[in-house]
Parts: structure tokens; sequence; C-alpha cells
């Protein structure tokens, strides 16, 4: 690689990335369930924790929100937020 191809790819890294990853900050709301245009629903023990749903919604470019149901191990991904619920079970995140 020449050294001004390296340096355009650096430059590309660097600023790119960041504010990419600036998109995907969330809001997070305990004991909300968000309702809304399902995109998908995962059930898995790893779908107790937060930051593995709110991990999954960033991979999904048609994901705005998640509810994290922590007993049953669920993750459900929104298209579109319509309303919310109060339940005591679950932890939502939209993105800001």
């Amino acid at each position: 690689m020449n050294h001004t191809y390296k340096l355009s790819l650096l430059t590309f890294v660097l600023f790119a990335i960041p504010s990419y990853a600036a998109d995907m900050k969330f809001e997070a709301k305990e004991n909300i369930m968000f309702q809304g245009k399902i995109a998908t629903v995962k059930t898995s023990k790893k779908f107790t924790k937060l930051e593995n749903c709110q991990a999954l919604c960033e991979s999904r470019n048609s994901c705005v929100a998640f509810t994290l149901n922590k007993s049953k191990g669920s993750c459900t991904i929104l298209k579109n937020v319509t309303g919310e619920v109060a339940d005591t079970d679950s932890i939502s995140g939209a993105k800001n």
C-alpha cells in the first residue's frame, strides 16, 4: 500500500467510526416495555443482560428500539415505537 492510501484509510476510520457509534446511543427505561412493529424476537440465556440486547439492536439497521424481558431472556427488536407499558420485568432502550 502506498503512503497516501494508508493515510486516507486511517483518516476515514478515525472520523467515520466515531460518528457512526454516536448514532447508536440509547436512552434506557427501567420497568418499561415498548410497543410497536416488531422486527425480531430472540430468546436465549444471553439475553438476560441489557448490553446483549442493545448490541443486537445496534447490529440491525431497522432497529429503532428494543425491549429486554429479563426473566424470559428475550430481546424484542422494534422497527418503531407506538407506545409503552409498565412492566417490572422489562428494560427498554430507544435510539437517541
